[in-house]
């Protein structure tokens, strides 16, 4: 039986070897130049932004234009931007200091150079910002790119491919979309770096791949990130905040709200708050023409697994909409938004990452409680909370670990274009966006320059008494 994906492979081997003869040819690629590159991707996704957005309109089934403008057309241009701007500070000579009586006025420095050629494996949440969003660091960094789209948005990976392919040369990016025996075949190349977003179980198979050719790697995961509320902080314009970054993308976003933790005397009070927000500000959830549809039956299916299981433990569960509407070829696939409250920890719900529109919602009388609850999971992506008091907000900030931290605020680390992006064990490793990300793609060599003054005898072979006397001094004596 033919392999579907066989001339993908050949595609993605041509492109590699093509990429791998231009950068052994001109491994530095001028400031001008990266710049020049930098700047073609402002209106390239710009000028096809309606052609991306019913892309991811037929790929999701339902895709709201203004969502994909906001997160997937508008953000990379400004990130592009960005990289723009900041290119000669990151670009410039990072300069360490030298112990002037042995190295006299030489120079220490370290270079940023391009690592190479990159590998990026985007996930299908962000088809666009999460293909397009990495290269702009990774041109910065004076690199090349290939970029294997995720095979459940193929509509968006066909622009993409077509688009990205009109801009830059093929041996600086190019595109090759196919499915998943291509994205297995992917992993295992002889990468100068590789990024992957998506789920832990598939960042970890990437991982061994790579590791196999010890190719260095990016890993953007997931996590089950917690969202913790005090009494004082339950107000509508928080509640806003958290449910609306909760409805982005309907839940599919890595660095979303998973769950919630609120005072036990405010459960009440908090579920009927989210309950007022949401039909003040769509109406039905399900239906909203505001609201993303969930991608695929597959990722339905998987959500409503997660709600049959805390049913069945007689776990309370609040629908904000109407019920649910598996899709077909004809229809996307609509959930409400769902609040399940105190779903037991060993539940499918307490155990797997959500990504989807269920928000459980835990209750505390005790803030070591919540503290001991998130101490006892994997680190995750982010944690969020909502509170006035200074001390509980640095109690939680200290005795976490976490990819971002916000306060009063939710999932906004990883909207910055300054800061860098990224997890910390099972949530991922490595970093994008700012100068983090431009690091990331980088090889940071150490340099120096030595001058006619230094005076290496204090420290070079063969040892003698000048080496003996200057060990004594530098020790305070500690040296006979």
């Amino acid at each position: 039986m033919t392999n579907p994906d066989h001339n993908a492979i050949a595609r993605l081997e041509e492109r590699f070897l093509q990429q791998k003869a231009a950068y052994l040819k001109t491994p530095h690629t001028p400031i001008a130049e990266r710049l020049e590159l930098l700047q073609a991707i402002p209106g390239m996704v710009l000028g096809n932004a309606k052609r991306l957005a019913e892309a991811l309109n037929s790929d999701y089934g339902y895709h709201p234009t203004l969502t994909t403008y906001a997160h997937d057309i508008v953000s990379v241009a400004a990130r592009a931007q960005y990289a723009i701007k900041m290119l000669p500070e990151w670009t410039a000579r990072d300069y360490r200091e030298m112990e002037s009586h042995i190295y006299g006025g030489s120079k220490a420095y370290i270079e940023y150079q391009p690592k190479g050629v990159i590998g990026n494996m985007p996930a299908w949440n962000f088809p666009v910002e999460l293909t397009v969003g990495p290269l702009c660091e990774m041109l910065a960094a004076g690199n090349r790119a290939i970029i294997k789209p995720s095979e459940q948005t193929p509509a968006v990976g066909e622009v993409l491919e077509e688009i990205i392919g009109a801009t830059f040369d093929a041996d600086r990016v190019a595109v090759v979309n196919g499915g998943i025996d291509l994205a297995r075949h992917f992993s295992t190349l002889q990468w100068d770096h590789l990024l992957y977003t998506g789920s832990t179980a598939i960042g970890s198979e990437v991982m061994c791949n790579a590791a196999k050719n010890l190719v260095p790697v990016t890993l953007e995961l997931g996590g089950k990130n917690p969202t913790v509320f005090t009494e004082e902080a339950l107000t509508p314009a928080n509640i806003r905040t958290m449910i609306g970054a909760k409805m982005t993308k309907n839940g599919q976003l890595c660095i979303n709200v998973d769950h919630c933790y609120v005072p036990a005397s405010t459960l009440d009070r908090f579920v009927q708050m989210i309950r007022a927000y949401v039909e003040e500000s769509v109406g039905d959830y399900t239906l909203a023409p505001q609201i993303c549809a969930v991608i695929n039956t597959r990722q339905f299916d998987r959500l409503n697994r997660y709600l049959d299981d805390a049913r069945q433990r007689g776990t309370q569960i609040i629908e904000l909409g109407s019920p649910a509407q598996r899709g077909d070829e004809n229809a996307p696939s609509r959930m409400p938004l769902t609040l399940v409250l105190n779903p037991e920890q060993d539940s499918l719900l307490g155990q797997n990452e959500i990504f989807g529109p269920i928000l459980p919602i835990y209750t505390y009388t005790n803030f070591d409680q919540v503290i001991g609850s998130i101490q006892s999971g994997e680190r995750p992506l982010g944690i969020y909370i909502y509170s006035e008091q200074q001390q509980l907000v640095d109690k939680l900030r200290q005795n976490t670990s976490s990819g971002g931290f916000c306060v009063n605020a939710a999932v906004l680390q990883g909207a910055q274009e300054s800061m860098g992006f990224g997890g910390v064990g099972k949530s991922g490793m490595g970093r994008h966006h700012g100068i983090e990300g431009f690091r990331e793609f980088s090889n940071p060599r150490g340099c120096v320059e030595m001058a006619a003054d230094s005076n290496l005898d204090l420290i070079l072979s063969p040892h003698g008494e000048v080496t003996r006397e200057f060990l004594k001094q530098a020790t305070g004596g500690w040296l006979d």
